[in-house]
């Protein structure tokens, strides 16, 4: 049997990524002409086009586009570009084409319907990381398509999302501070500012309260505004023995702020996070997180909304992706 021809293998021989090879036949901007020319070149070559209309299945192939707000976009290093990419090469191995539209505030602000993809017709949509809820409620009812939202949740509205484990990572990553012996932690987060930070919240207060701690305390890092995505604090004058952090990025500056003060980690403050994203940290710090596996969050993702699209899914839902901790170098044991 003739071997199938996928666009990693067409990402292979050009030398690009997978990502590159779907933006480009999918006729997306942001490639060189002489790279899209390679591209183009190849996938006729390998026959790609071809047989394109059909997946290792025998199924149909399928546009996904998907939907990621500026504000985290322009983060660095952005967490959710990384999640586009994981769910952008495991569309590719069932030989499909994702076509990313990053949403500025302006569009995500409006009340009146939205026009999406208007180069493109797409078979589903993924809404990567929580958006203003009426953009999303425009977004369902204009695109008639199947819609899943990424590391995002509301409750209120009939349709799919795909969610990390917040309120039980969060509560995880805390437990391991007090079986350290902990007790004066603080979370730094701001509950409000989105669901999921309000899960990890809950999650830090149970843990908290289950092993008998009745004082809890927590820092803002940001605006409750649904747009808001600058993060910065201040810490107060008398520190807590440890911190369990929302996001890596609010571990980082908290570092960044402590390093200031001449506060030593871990041997005047502890540190635990939710989710293991950056790389490095300085003085070789790797930070004790809840750790999320974006690769199964991306193939759940794609899943689900292939299922939608070929009408095989059941009711709508919220599915959780596990985690686990992992152990680095910012906690340290103490007495109880």
């Amino acid at each position: 049997m003739e071997k199938k021809v996928t666009m990693q293998m067409i990402a292979q021989r050009a030398g690009v990524s997978v990502v590159t090879v779907s933006n480009v036949l999918s006729g997306k901007k942001g490639a060189s002409d002489q790279v899209r020319n390679l591209i183009f070149a190849l996938a006729e070559e390998t026959g790609y086009r071809k047989s394109a209309s059909k997946t290792q299945d025998g199924g149909q192939t399928y546009r996904f586009g998907v939907l990621i707000a500026e504000r985290y976009v322009k983060e660095y290093p952005s967490f959710y570009m990384h999640i586009y990419k994981e769910i952008a090469q495991e569309a590719a191995k069932r030989d499909c084409i994702t076509i990313l539209d990053v949403i500025d505030e302006t569009c995500e602000r409006i009340a009146d319907p939205v026009y999406l993809f208007p180069d493109a017709e797409i078979d589903g949509l993924l809404i990567i990381g929580e958006m203003a809820s009426l953009f999303v409620d425009l977004v369902r009812e204009n695109s008639k398509v199947p819609v899943v939202g990424v590391d995002f949740y509301d409750v209120d509205k009939e349709m799919d999302f795909i969610i990390a484990d917040s309120f039980r990572g969060m509560q995880k990553a805390t437990e391991r501070l007090i079986e350290c012996g902990h007790k004066d932690i603080v979370f730094l987060g701001t509950p409000r500012a989105t669901n999921s930070i309000m899960d990890r919240y809950m999650g830090y207060c149970k843990a908290m309260l289950l092993n008998h701690i009745d004082h809890t305390s927590l820092i803002c890092d940001r605006s409750v505004d649904e747009y808001g995505s600058v993060i910065d604090f201040d810490l107060p004058s008398q520190l807590p023995a440890a911190f369990v952090c929302n996001c890596e990025r609010s571990t980082a500056l908290l570092i960044e702020k402590l390093r200031e003060r001449g506060v030593r980690i871990p041997e005047d403050v502890s540190i635990a996070a939710f989710d293991r994203f950056l790389d490095e940290y300085p003085d070789g710090l790797k930070v004790t997180t809840y750790e999320i596996d974006e690769k199964v969050l991306a193939r759940i993702s794609v899943n689900t909304l292939l299922k939608r699209i070929k009408g095989k899914g059941k009711s709508f839902g919220i599915r959780m992706v596990d985690g686990v901790i992992k152990e680095g170098n910012t906690v340290k044991r103490r007495g109880r």
